[in-house]
């Protein structure tokens, strides 16, 4: 199963998106500040296709799903945040997506975003007891890096860099168990990463400036770690040979965000369910 998400920044992709989607045979699309109708994005996507993406009931005006796995589902949407669905692959096997569009530091403070991040975590530890089961991902632009408080406190999404830590599934924290996160963007940061540095360029006058962030990120529960590896996780800052990156930062042409695509192997969670 293939995931991509993209923050489009409003402009109109739909070219370069279906490019990304023939290109890494995507499963779901996810899309964030995207203003195109779905009646002129999916003739794109579906054109000379076998497989159709559709357009699945979707109230959020912060995110946009496209789907060829057609078993998904509404669970919970917030304006404020994103949304979460359930979907069933053709296996079988339920997921939990849930797709983010955290507000940005425009428009907030780092202190708001970590208490949208215990509410966020608040409903998926809900929706998880409600499906009877924690094979969750959570994609999207956190407008945070992986190591803010929000992404990694144990009231907030829990995110650990080190897969060993992230498959002793909880830590006991004042007493109250909490489940973790295994946060695979920790080793997308700085020019020793695989692909790019990161996926949002920032160049401000402030006295701390990191330049290249990873705002756009992928979070999975323990339960999913059996059918991923990193090397199924990609910064795409290439689309049909055409460069995203100009002058050592990302284009204006297209987006300010990277995006970003994970593969899920499912069919190695069978002897797991």
């Amino acid at each position: 199963m293939n995931l991509l998400f993209w923050n489009i920044n409003r402009k109109p992709l739909s070219g370069e998106i279906k490019s990304l989607c023939d290109c890494y045979d995507v499963d779901v699309l996810i899309l964030a500040e995207n203003t195109m109708q779905d009646a002129e994005l999916l003739p794109t996507l579906n054109k000379n296709n076998d497989r159709i993406f559709i357009a699945p009931f979707n109230p959020s005006k912060k995110i946009s799903f496209y789907t060829r796995i057609h078993a998904f589902e509404l669970v919970h949407d917030n304006d404020s945040w994103g949304s979460i669905r359930k979907l069933v692959h053709p296996l079988g096997i339920e997921i939990l997506l849930i797709a983010v569009h955290i507000p940005s530091k425009l428009h907030t403070n780092e202190d708001e975003q970590a208490f949208i991040s215990t509410r966020i975590a608040n409903e998926i530890d809900k929706r998880e007891l409600e499906q009877g089961h924690t094979r969750t991902i959570v994609i999207g632009d956190f407008n945070m890096n992986p190591f803010e408080t929000g992404l990694v406190s144990a009231d907030g999404f829990h995110g650990v860099m080190d897969k060993r830590i992230a498959l002793k599934r909880s830590r006991t924290v004042f007493g109250e168990e909490k489940k973790l996160f295994y946060n695979p963007m920790w080793s997308r940061l700085g020019d020793d990463s695989e692909g790019c540095s990161g996926t949002y360029y920032y160049n401000s006058s402030n006295m701390i400036n990191y330049f290249w962030n990873a705002f756009d990120q992928v979070l999975l529960r323990p339960s999913l770690l059996s059918c991923f590896t990193q090397h199924n996780l990609k910064i795409i800052d290439k689309i049909d040979e055409v460069s995203l990156i100009k002058n050592g930062k990302i284009s204006n042409q297209f987006s300010d965000h990277l995006p970003l695509v994970v593969k899920l192997t499912i069919s190695q969670l069978l002897g797991d369910r």
